[in-house]
């Protein structure tokens, strides 16, 4: 099969990069000739991409290179070439909220509403759910539009029954919306258990934004009974108000901020550290990370919002309401006190997602969709 991923930005550091890159390389294995295309090239690409600059040249791409199937990461402004067999994968809230986001920032909790121009438009205003700048609020209002027009007429699969309920609400037609839970990463490596001396480390790994709940966990970290210690290893507008927070509340020597870091160094923190700790507010489309620290043998602790719980299972991993101090604070002091429960869940985790989240049987369901479209 030929197969051809697209975004405008693919590479762009973040899930999107790493979930394409992983799958293009086990199609690559089944003997698929796959190639990447993308709008904006970056300095550190994984894969050598084609560059195309316009819509218009990424379907005649699609053509010239013979592509069974040309799969989309991202919005077009509009209906593909029919020629061209498309299947489009919703990484994000983008059909039903024209931030993506979901998340209302003045209010600091997850977004409940289903969207709409008008409805939205104000909530950029009262709720600061995204930008108050004019072109910004007409940029997203736009795509949301450009969202409307495509997606019907394409075969979408969405990383969480969470963004195909979303997709429905707004009054997408479901029987065109497949839901395929992404895949774990695969650990070549049977993982160490975690570390049983010394003072426990909790790490949170992602964008340091409101919605990403970093300032919650420093919050939980001083009502906490226990005494443990946070790695924070990302970067954003927030950092530098964390840290001010962490100094004025005495957390300045038991939270370390690391900054964004490449994937040998997050290993290494995750190997030394107790549990991953993912305190999202907003509605996470899926929350990798919680398969990332289970396929690494590591107990979660993580929001109950959006798709996380369709991946944080039980098994491993312990849920919380978003925003709730108290809950986070006595969960991260029932695993900084319980080494045992923490190394159990671990190896929980760790089998669950080599049962459940299987790379093989991920690829088996997109070839599906691929047939489909």
């Amino acid at each position: 099969m030929r197969i051809g991923h697209y975004a405008p930005t693919l590479w762009a550091p973040g899930g999107i990069a790493t979930w394409v890159s992983r799958l293009g390389q086990a199609q690559a294995a089944r003997g698929s000739d796959v190639f990447y295309l993308t709008s904006s090239r970056m300095p550190d690409e994984p894969h050598p991409t084609g560059h195309v600059p316009t819509v218009d040249s990424l379907f005649k791409s699609a053509r010239d290179l013979g592509l069974d199937v040309l799969h989309l990461h991202k919005e077009v402004p509009s209906i593909p070439d029919p020629t061209v067999r498309v299947l489009r994968t919703m990484h994000g809230n983008q059909a039903s909220c024209p931030t993506g986001s979901r998340f209302l920032e003045k209010r600091g909790r997850p977004c409940d509403r289903v969207a709409g121009v008008l409805a939205c438009s104000w909530g950029h205003v009262v709720d600061r759910c995204g930008s108050v700048r004019p072109d910004a609020v007409r940029g997203h209002i736009n795509r949301f539009q450009a969202e409307r027009r495509v997606l019907p007429s394409l075969l979408v699969h969405t990383v969480s029954e969470f963004l195909r309920r979303r997709m429905i609400e707004a009054g997408y037609n479901g029987s065109r919306i497949v839901t395929v839970l992404s895949p774990a990463p695969v650990k070549a490596a049977e993982p160490s258990p975690p570390p049983r001396n010394g003072i426990p480390r909790f790490v949170f790994l992602g964008r340091v934004v409101p919605a990403k709940g970093a300032r919650w966990l420093l919050r939980a970290m001083v009502r906490s009974k226990e005494t443990f210690e946070v790695d924070i290893a990302g970067d954003g507008y927030e950092l530098a108000d964390l840290k001010r927070f962490a100094s004025e509340n005495g957390l300045a020597d038991r939270v370390a901020f690391h900054g964004w870091l490449g994937g040998d160094a997050v290993d290494a923190l995750v190997r030394d550290s107790r549990a991953v700790v993912f305190p999202s507010i907003w509605h996470e489309p899926a929350g990798l990370v919680t398969l990332e620290a289970a396929a690494a043998g590591r107990a979660v602790v993580a929001g109950r919002v959006g798709g996380i719980p369709e991946y944080a299972d039980e098994r491993f991993a312990v849920l919380v309401d978003p925003g709730n101090v108290e809950e986070l604070a006595g969960a991260l002091d029932a695993l900084a006190r319980d080494y045992d429960r923490a190394a159990r869940l671990g190896a929980s985790g760790r089998t669950f997602v080599r049962e459940h989240f299987a790379m093989p049987d991920f690829v088996d369901r997109i070839d599906q969709l691929y047939n489909a479209a």
